[in-house]
């Protein structure tokens, strides 16, 4: 039987901080790696903490570089289902709406695992809610915790979302 493709757009380190730890995690999956075909896309543009938040014109050139090259992986591969960590607001928000925007023009079903939250704090904003309501149209949402509901809410009808907490490998194995 063939694998189903899934190209992970994800964080990883560096910078190290939880959701891109949780990214290399999934990337340096066996279960993961055995059970589907894989392909993986860093989605950082920061190189250390120190930069994240900051724009530059190398950003600039890195993130119009990243988005020819999932668009370039997205057609080459032709996954069954594309995987994206986003940020929840502020500038990298709107990043990643590019990006998943493009993937779902591009007629590709894009499941969103957030591994922070701010969408509630944006959201009585008219131009993000604007971009909230295309963004979230037609996704499904991963959340760490029911609790967590509440930030998408506004969105994202509860059928269309999972709960999958984070977890840490077993370093004894």
């Amino acid at each position: 039987m063939k694998k189903k493709k899934v190209l992970f757009i994800l964080h990883m380190p560096p910078p190290v901080h939880g959701a891109a730890m949780i990214g290399q995690y999934i990337h340096d999956s066996r279960p993961i790696n055995t059970a589907f075909d894989c392909r993986y896309i860093n989605l950082s543009l920061a190189n250390s903490l120190n930069d994240i938040g900051k724009a530059s014109i190398k950003k600039l050139f890195d993130y119009l570089h990243q988005l020819w090259l999932i668009r370039r992986e997205a057609r080459r591969f032709s996954p069954h289902l594309v995987y994206v960590t986003p940020n929840a607001e502020g500038q990298a928000f709107y990043k990643d709406y590019v990006v998943v925007q493009m993937l779902k023009h591009m007629g590709f079903q894009v499941v969103v695992h957030y591994h922070n939250k701010g969408v509630a704090n944006s959201q009585d904003k008219f131009f993000d809610n604007l971009l909230y309501r295309r963004f979230f149209k037609h996704l499904k949402v991963i959340l760490l915790a029911r609790s967590l509901y509440d930030d998408v809410k506004k969105y994202v009808k509860p059928e269309d979302v999972m709960y999958c907490p984070n977890g840490i490998p077993d370093m004894q194995s």
